[in-house]
């Protein structure tokens, strides 16, 4: 029943906040630390995180004396309250809130970092009293004029500030900055005074010569010291100062280089020289000559070169490969022999077109060999000229020195074919090497000239 009651009464009071601003009670902080997992004495906790809540009021906060860390950003609080008990703070952040007036933290002395960023203050005021402040952010703010940051002056020890996205247009806030002996770190990206200055990056850092970062990059000795020499003399002094940088970069990585060599020639040297005294004691018999150890038959093995492993890795390559085509084989075995069982019109038409096609490649193979048959009856090697032959031609050819069948008699040959009659038969040897007659018989070849010379006998007879 008790349970019950205590629900009921958190019920009730769920639904009174819901019905009024959201406020920061005792009951939310048990939940945070639950959910945070945070110590259940409150003095005991060094952060405590209350962001993104919705809470409308700092509050609520007095037994958290022991906080060193405050998370209140994104919420809707509208001034800065409620830090009464933390005297030991030194983070507070406050980064998307309502804030319209910096106040209130005369009660955090020991506060070093201080998040304002995205808030609506028209400008900066009541941080003397912060002694140790090093890190200031207030970026996306209302803050117009120069006046609105002249409270800067009396917050030496501040070393980031970051005032970007703002709504300042006077160039004269480049003398507050100058004036802030620790600054380090600023960042001005966003506000209107800056295409009012001319060579603005230059400027800021000749005239803030404690800068080591300005908005987007760092600022090393070399842009410094470029900087100082535009300042005196323009850009031609400028461009000077960066060519004595340059020349004195490659001039400082000569001496290391020489020192390394140097080092290297006099390590050499003395070695040499230990060398040459250990041999000439030997020689004197002073000293003994180093003993060869034998290595274990573990070390003497040389390590694997470069072409062995090369040719490991083949040898296994070609292993895989070897073991691929086997299985592609037994796969293909397997398919053939069930297509086998249960034959299709497909497979029986598909297996026609095989056959067809190595009968193709028969005939084209047997053509191949009749064609070199021909060609090696094509010539005859000759060193000297051994007198006329007919249907041939004695000359230096692709094949050497020999005689060469007459491609004028092949032409002749064609030519009485083609009129029907009887291509001339110059001798038995010439006649078989007749393009019409390669890669046949002899008895193939008089069958064919005589089954040609009939028709030319008959129309003797019909002249006669």
């Amino acid at each position: 029943m008790g349970a019950m009651r205590q629900r009921s009464a958190e019920l009730e009071e769920d639904d009174e906040l819901c019905s009024r601003e959201k406020r920061i009670t005792p009951r939310v902080l048990r939940q945070l630390v639950k959910e945070q997992q945070l110590y259940s004495t409150s003095s005991l906790n060094d952060k405590l995180y209350l962001h993104y809540r919705g809470f409308a009021r700092i509050e609520g906060l007095d037994e958290w004396t022991g906080l060193r860390a405050l998370w209140l950003e994104g919420n809707g609080f509208g001034e800065i309250e409620g830090l009464e008990s933390l005297a030991g703070l030194r983070c507070l952040y406050l980064q998307h809130n309502c804030l319209r007036k910096i106040d209130n933290l005369h009660h955090c002395p020991l506060l070093a970092t201080l998040q304002l960023s995205n808030n609506m203050l028209p400008r900066i005021e009541n941080l003397s009293c912060l002694r140790g402040l090093s890190t200031l952010q207030i970026a996306n703010n209302n803050l117009t004029c120069a006046d609105d940051l002249r409270h800067l002056l009396e917050c030496p020890s501040i070393t980031v500030l970051d005032v970007q996205n703002n709504r300042i247009d006077e160039p004269e806030v480049i003398e507050i900055f100058e004036s802030m002996p620790q600054l380090a770190v600023l960042q001005c990206q966003g506000n209107p005074f800056i295409p009012k200055v001319t060579s603005y990056r230059k400027t800021m850092v000749s005239r803030c010569k404690t800068l080591s970062y300005l908005d987007d990059r760092p600022i090393f000795n070399e842009e410094r010291m470029a900087t100082e020499a535009w300042v005196v003399g323009g850009l031609p002094a400028e461009r000077e100062e960066r060519r004595r940088q340059r020349e004195e970069k490659d001039m400082a990585h000569r001496r290391n280089l020489q020192y390394m060599m140097e080092i290297t020639r006099k390590g050499r040297e003395a070695k040499e020289k230990a060398d040459a005294e250990r041999a000439a004691r030997i020689a004197a018999g002073e000293e003994e000559a180093p003993k060869a150890v034998a290595k274990p038959a573990s070390e003497a093995k040389d390590e694997p070169s470069e072409k062995e492993i090369y040719d490991r890795a083949l040898r296994a390559l070609e292993a895989k490969k070897r073991q691929m085509i086997e299985k592609k084989k037994q796969q293909d075995a397997a398919a053939t022999l069930s297509a086998a069982e249960t034959p299709s019109p497909l497979a029986e038409k598909v297996e026609a077109e095989v056959e067809v096609e190595e009968e193709e490649k028969k005939e084209d193979s047997r053509k191949e060999e009749d064609v070199m048959e021909g060609e090696e009856q094509d010539f005859e090697a000759a060193a000297t000229f051994c007198g006329a032959r007919p249907g041939r031609v004695f000359k230096l050819g692709r094949k050497g020195v020999g005689y060469y069948l007459d491609a004028a008699a092949g032409v002749d040959a064609a030519a009485g074919e083609a009129e029907g009659g009887i291509p001339p038969l110059t001798s038995a040897r010439s006649l078989l090497a007749a393009p019409k007659f390669a890669g046949k018989s002899a008895e193939e070849v008089v069958e064919q000239v005589s089954g040609a010379a009939a028709p030319a006998a008959e129309n003797l007879d019909e002249l006669d």
